[in-house]
């Protein structure tokens, strides 16, 4: 209660209301209003699966681009410009995304002194109003579409859920003896879940901005069709995508032993050596230090060059003896700070130096896990999801010979090429 006293008096929202969009609607849904609410949730997954589709299409090209690769600014002043002409001739998205929110999500039989109450008012006339309602949305679908994900943070929830309110609000003009702004609250909801592909919390959510206990219902049957049209459309939601542009390698331990079953069922076996990378690769990532444990920093530096002409930035320098064992392995981030540290000291390339003792001892993980080239696949899947590992030593069952190394990024890449 004190808490919600202080808020009150507070006022962060600038509305005077304790939620973001607080709404008090006079009127109740019937039965009928369902199949509207289920349309609405249609029409919300469809716009999730396509906007993931088309954002995932425009990150891999446009953004690919040299131009816009290397200039980053540049992209966003063409979106600001973007957006400057598309939505400030149009009323109902000129101002902010929150302010516009609130406004669609108004009720008219309480505040007939709005503008959009005064439009849905009229009698005849109402063509302009229309046309501002269908231009709104397809704005909002096509900004939200090339803006997110660019170098200036533009979110998704807000924008989605304009998306949505508009377009509820357009299909409330058409059903008689209720508030549009009902519907512009479902269908910000179910837009929302499309994109982003939450259901509980999002209904959850929806009550938390909108302090409506009344419309949970019909926010959870929109929630919950968006989200079963938009994964037919799209198996990943758009955070899921931008986390694989992005090359996060994030593992879902489940999803991916369910892919290694079909591919056992499709292949007859699916064993760790699957993921053993090249020879060549290999040889590239593979350091002998006999039987004194000593190597030279020119061999070092050899190797950080060949890592860093992959193109990649998480691999690693594999140590092993003379009988072919794993003595320890040194990430190439570490590579990285121990060349800076051998040029900074003045090290002297031909010498070598000891892996026992000292700085190269500290860099060098000499308790890697491993696992058997012959193990079942789902080991290195329960290892790297469980346990958090970054990298397994995979070696030969009777010898106890390195056979590679395998990241986690590797093992993903695996799972890409399956589907």
């Amino acid at each position: 209660m004190v808490a919600a006293a202080v808020l009150k008096e507070l006022n962060p929202t600038g509305t005077g209301k304790l939620v973001l969009f607080e709404t008090n609607y006079g009127v109740d849904y019937d039965v009928i209003h369902y199949l509207v609410f289920i349309l609405l949730g249609v029409c919300g997954g469809v716009f999730g699966g396509v906007f993931c589709r088309a954002n995932f299409l425009w990150s891999k090209s446009f953004r690919q681009i040299s131009v816009i690769k290397k200039s980053p600014v540049f992209e966003v002043a063409l979106v600001t410009l973007l957006t400057a002409l598309l939505q400030y001739p149009n009323r109902l998205i000129r101002e902010t995304g929150d302010i516009a929110m609130q406004r669609l999500l108004v009720d008219c039989n309480n505040i007939e002194e709005d503008w959009i109450c005064q439009q849905e008012a009229k009698v005849t006339g109402k063509g302009t109003y229309y046309a501002w309602l269908i231009s709104g949305t397809f704005f909002k679908l096509l900004l939200t579409t090339i803006t997110f994900g660019c170098k200036v943070p533009s979110g998704i929830i807000i924008p989605a859920m304009d998306a949505g309110a508009l377009f509820g609000r357009m299909v409330g003009q058409v059903v008689p003896d209720i508030s549009p702004g009902i519907f512009a609250m479902v269908g910000s909801a179910a837009f929302l879940a499309g994109v982003s592909r939450m259901t509980v919390s999002l209904a959850v959510i929806m009550f938390e901005l909108t302090g409506e206990v009344n419309f949970i219902p019909p926010s959870i049957i929109a929630i919950l069709t968006a989200k079963w049209v938009a994964d037919s459309i799209s198996a990943d939601g758009v955070y899921d995508l931008a986390q694989h542009l992005q090359g996060h390698p994030f593992l879902d331990a489940e999803q991916a032993l369910s892919k290694v079953s079909e591919f056992r069922d499709c292949e007859g076996s699916a064993t760790v050596d699957l993921l053993v990378p090249p020879q060549k690769i290999m040889e590239e990532m593979t350091v002998s230090i006999g039987p004194n444990y000593r190597v030279r920093p020119s061999t070092l530096r050899t190797k950080l060059t060949c890592l860093r002409g992959r193109g990649v930035s998480d691999a690693g320098l594999v140590f092993v003896n003379g009988q072919g064992r794993c003595y320890g392995y040194m990430s190439q981030h570490d590579l990285e700070h121990l060349s800076q540290m051998m040029e900074t000291e003045g090290w002297e390339e031909t010498t070598e130096v000891s892996l026992l003792e000292g700085t190269l001892f500290k860099c060098i993980d000499t308790r890697p896990l491993s696992v058997l080239a012959k193990a079942p696949l789902e080991y290195a899947v329960e290892l790297f999801g469980k346990l958090g590992v970054r990298y397994l030593i995979v070696v030969e069952e009777e010898t106890a010979r390195v056979v590679g190394v395998v990241v986690k990024k590797r093992l993903l890449s695996f799972f890409d090429g399956l589907k």
